[in-house]
């Protein structure tokens, strides 16, 4: 087996089987073999139903189907544990990321042998609206200055990288995952590629601002203890100005005391989402749940 795709879906009814014709035709045309996993992550239309007619008519289509919504993350890591192919790649079914670019990704990393990963980074973002796209920049910003991991700003979950790669990334027990962070923590040979997505015919993005500001935030604690750190900083530097408040004045100024209440709330605020990561691993609940497999052999999957 060339290639595993792994294809994470979540409600994609009005584009997956125009998806799943274009993407097959142009790897056939390049007569190479293939499977594409698709992990349907608790779609509410009729997207599981349009997959199971797929797997009718295409034996190298194979069916995911979640108990509920998991989270793009889930579907991507399921669809990572259950591929076998030299190559594994990543991509939306939306007709954002297209065959064309998947398959230039694919020559540069079977030309150039030292690399392990080729990976895309949006040039461009036009479809995305101006609050939207500064959030993202100011997420990258952050990152890249309190993190270990460093993130290319645009980097996207569209890649292709040798099975080495995979399996480093499914040894990984965490149970709430930061792919984006993962393919940066695990190492190897990375090139990236730019490309622009193509513009959404159907529907509009499923990434709302609270979820872009919920998988951010998450994505920053997963891979620096910088933030905590500084709570202990800043609590440092809080009781130094209430010291010198109290020597020089002899008592604290209401504002002094709303200005300390405001910064200790932020604190207790920070440090209340890395307890609630460690609560969240903790409990030892499975990323995922499967309801259903459709065109896999009957094995058990680690």
């Amino acid at each position: 087996m060339e290639i595993s795709v792994v294809v994470p879906c979540y409600n994609e009814a009005p584009t997956i089987l125009e998806f799943h014709k274009l993407l097959t035709e142009s790897l056939k045309k390049e007569n190479l073999t293939y499977e594409l996993i698709m992990v349907d992550d608790g779609s509410e239309d009729d997207t599981m139903e349009k997959l199971r007619s797929i797997t009718k008519k295409d034996k190298s289509v194979k069916v995911i189907s979640f108990s509920r919504n998991f989270g793009k993350e889930a579907a991507m890591l399921a669809g990572l544990k259950h591929c076998n192919g030299k190559y594994v790649a990543i991509m939306d079914a939306d007709l954002q990321h297209t065959p064309e670019v998947l398959l230039k990704m694919y020559d540069k990393l079977i030309k150039n042998p030292e690399y392990d990963v080729v990976a895309s980074y949006k040039e461009s973002r036009y479809d995305e609206k101006t609050i939207k796209r500064t959030l993202i920049s100011l997420f990258y910003r952050i990152n890249n200055f309190v993190s270990d991991v460093k993130l290319l700003p645009g980097a996207s979950d569209f890649r292709i990288f040798k099975s080495t790669v995979k399996d480093a990334i499914v040894s990984l027990p965490e149970k709430t995952r930061f792919l984006k962070g993962i393919f940066a923590w695990v190492g190897f040979n990375t090139i990236y590629m730019p490309y622009t997505p193509s513009k959404r015919e159907y529907g509009s993005s499923k990434w709302s601002i609270f979820k872009l500001i919920k998988y951010s935030l998450g994505g920053i604690i997963s891979f620096s203890t910088k933030p905590i750190k500084g709570v202990f900083v800043i609590g440092l530097l809080c009781f130094m100005i209430c010291l010198i408040n109290f020597i020089l004045m002899g008592y604290l100024s209401s504002r002094t005391i709303i200005l300390l209440i405001g910064i200790v709330l932020l604190c207790l605020g920070v440090i209340s989402l890395y307890i609630s990561r460690i609560y969240s691993n903790l409990l030892g609940r499975p990323c995922y749940i499967i309801r259903e497999k459709i065109g896999f052999e009957q094995k058990k999957v680690k």
